[in-house]
């Protein structure tokens, strides 16, 4: 399984640490995204899209990467024109470690394996 580098835009610290350790788990580099600069390159984003902070680190890091896939989770999807600005999947929450893994790898486009110890843990 390659590698990807995954920024991690989510405004909940507690969420923020969970998201990072279960993309960890999940074989891949979690990159948290802050209030500085977006780093200029990653292969996927895990993006939280009730927050204006989360909305403006997807515009900065597709300003670099327009086609950049998204994966936006939250209790309902996004709406307007964020829709309209690249490659995106969406994530109900609560999810589970085995739905988190299934929309990365379809959003990397990869059919890596499954890595050993992910189990359907309910997240969020």
């Amino acid at each position: 399984m390659t590698k990807a580098q995954v920024l991690v835009s989510e405004s909940d610290p507690d969420v923020r640490r969970l998201l990072v350790l279960l993309v960890e788990k999940l074989g891949h580099q979690a990159i948290v995204v802050g209030s500085g600069a977006v780093p200029p390159s990653a292969d996927l984003m895990l993006l939280e899209p009730e927050s204006a902070v989360c909305l403006e680190h997807a515009r900065l890091a597709r300003l670099g990467s327009p086609k950049l896939p998204v994966v936006s989770f939250g209790l309902l999807p996004p709406q307007g024109r964020f829709l309209a600005d690249g490659p995106l999947e969406y994530l109900p929450k609560p999810f589970t470690m085995e739905h988190l893994r299934e929309v990365v790898e379809r959003a990397l486009g990869s059919n890596a394996p499954r890595p050993a110890g992910c189990t359907a843990e309910r997240v969020g």
